[in-house]
């Protein structure tokens, strides 16, 4: 479990006096206290960073943690422009890449240079209409999800239209986002009976929990949210989206499967170095939050169960989270994180529950309870002998034990490789991962993601914050990518899943899916992606199910004009 120690690195890093940033040559005039918003989690310009630092062109990159802001995207860009410089023998895609990524934060340079200080610009206009044939799977929180990690967006049998729009502005310190979207679902029939009646059994409520919403047109905030930043440190407030680990298909404690939770957020948005000895664990980065959940449905207080399917409690719980991150080397990175879900009905958020939610070490009864505890660990490596073609990596999470790796039968884990190099195709990436969660009896079938007291789980909205494998699941998934440009790509994956049968009876789904990620002109894009997935859940359908799902997207993203 993180410890105590962790909120001192905390107090000592606001304090610039007592701390080396991380040495790299960076034009900061003033960038310190510059604010900018952040990428979002989805962009192209991540899978873009990531080839590079693959190649070794960034190795200051911590991709456990995101997402970045833009100036620190910039001094990303600056860096593998400086290791390109000095390489004699480049890939052929690198200038490529570094050009589109100049382009893509010209604006940003500009103010690091102080040429420029503020920025105001629409960042995209989308429509997006999703077609599902069939059956899909809509809790993934129960049973599964047909589509995963796509912040929450409800969908349902039929033709879903997600119409959206975004906007970024920085000025000096300050900065301000926000993403809003029209979501148009249909409707999707509740579980029968017995279905529910299975689901208040496995949850010890005193009915089933509902799924996510369906059956509404409605406008929707995404991320939304404004910053203020000093001395690279910058705290930012609204609705967002974190992604904290490693792997693409989700991380084990924040990814975007869910909808982005409100809450207040620092950040350390340029490494530093720790003093003394410490300086051992490399340039390190760290984020702090405390929000509030939305959805959540049932609590145990007062030794009765409160709440009812359908209807969010009136007083809904608080989470607060703490993740370090430290690259040892160039070639390492590691982290730990925590969140703790606390307060909420019957149980008031004052100092002392928020303190002894921070500073507990031991269990509680339910008049003194620290909260539902999770931590987790993730590290990334680049292989020996095969340093610019092949990273792995890996992220494991434990439910109320201390650390992971002293419990690995009794965590949850995620476990991958990123290839970048195919020998005969050079615009060719594979990444492959598998997600294991234990069979064994911890306590009870779907023990992860639950908790006793806030029977409604980790979720947000109804939906899982953490990774889609869910409470009591395995699962594997591949990705092969085809990329035709830096913005522009063709991908083939696979995702499988199966869930022990003693939660829920158990199941299964397999899907394949084709996507293409197109730039068809210089500031319009085309998604087109058709998936096909076959699943068996014995408790939602007796027979095999199949849906298929067509989505098509066209996006207008101008690209800052430098004058």
């Amino acid at each position: 479990m993180v410890s105590p120690r962790s909120i001192t690195f905390f107090l000592v890093c606001l304090m610039p006096t007592t701390m080396t940033q991380a040495s790299y040559p960076f034009n900061t005039r003033n960038s310190a206290d510059m604010a900018s918003t952040y990428v979002p989690v989805e962009s192209w310009v991540y899978p873009a960073l990531d080839r590079l630092a693959a190649e070794g062109f960034a190795p200051s990159a911590i991709f456990s943690l995101r997402p970045w802001t833009r100036i620190a995207c910039l001094r990303l860009v600056e860096e593998a422009e400086r290791r390109l410089a000095l390489d004699q023998k480049p890939p052929a895609d690198a200038a490529t890449l570094l050009r589109s990524l100049r382009e893509e934060f010209a604006v940003e340079r500009l103010r690091v240079d102080g040429m420029r200080n503020s920025d105001l610009r629409l960042e995209s206009v989308y429509a997006r209409s999703t077609t599902i044939v069939g059956s899909p799977l809509t809790d993934g929180y129960h049973f599964a999800e047909t589509i995963v990690d796509d912040y929450g967006r409800p969908f349902g049998q039929g033709e879903n239209n997600y119409t959206g729009v975004s906007f970024h502005a920085a000025a000096g310190s300050f900065a301000a986002y926000v993403s809003a979207e029209v979501q148009r679902v249909p409707f999707d029939a509740a579980p029968d009976a017995t279905v529910q009646q299975a689901i208040a059994a496995a949850d010890f409520t005193s009915e089933g929990a509902l799924g996510p919403p369906s059956g509404f047109t409605r406008g929707r905030l995404l991320d939304a949210y404004v910053s203020y930043t000093f001395s690279n440190n910058q705290f930012t407030f609204g609705k967002q989206t974190l992604w904290w680990g490693p792997a693409r298909s989700g991380a084990t404690l924040f990814s975007n499967n869910a909808e982005p939770v409100t809450m207040l957020r620092y950040d350390r948005v340029n490494p530093l170095i720790l003093p003394g000895f410490l300086k051992l664990l490399g340039p390190m980065r760290m984020q702090f939050l405390l929000g509030r959940l939305s959805g959540a449905q049932f609590v145990q207080a007062d030794d009765s169960i409160i709440g009812r399917p359908g209807f969010a409690l009136g007083d809904q719980p608080f989470i607060h989270g703490e993740k370090l991150a430290f690259q040892p080397t160039e070639n390492f990175e590691f982290s730990v994180s925590r969140t703790v879900l606390f307060a909420g009905e019957g149980a008031p958020f004052t100092t002392h529950t928020f303190l002894r939610s921070i500073f507990s070490v031991s269990g509680g009864n339910e008049q003194n309870d620290p909260g539902d505890r999770r931590v987790a660990v993730d590290a990334t490596y680049r292989i020996p002998g095969l340093r610019k073609c092949l990273t792995g990596y890996v992220d494991g999470f434990s439910e109320d034990q201390p650390f992971p790796p002293i419990y690995p039968t009794e965590s949850a884990w995620i476990s991958g490789f990123f290839l970048r190099c195919v020998p005969g195709l050079p615009r060719l990436t594979v990444r492959a991962e598998g997600l294991l969660s234990p069979h064994r009896d911890l306590a009870f079938p779907g023990f992860f993601y639950f908790n006793v007291h806030y029977l409604s789980g980790y979720t947000n909205n109804r939906q899982l914050i953490g990774s889609w494998i869910g409470r009591e699941g395995d699962g594997e998934q591949i990705w092969t990518t085809w990329n035709l440009s830096p913005r522009s790509s063709i991908e083939a994956s696979y995702r499988g899943m199966t869930v022990n049968r003693e939660f829920l009876q158990g199941g299964a789904l397999h899907d394949f899916s084709v996507a293409a990620n197109l730039q068809v002109h210089h500031e319009w894009y085309l998604r087109l992606e058709d998936q096909a997935e076959w699943w068996r859940f014995p408790l939602l359908s007796t027979t095999p199910k199949r849906n298929d799902e067509f989505t098509i997207q066209l996006s207008y993203m101008p690209i800052g004009k430098v004058k």
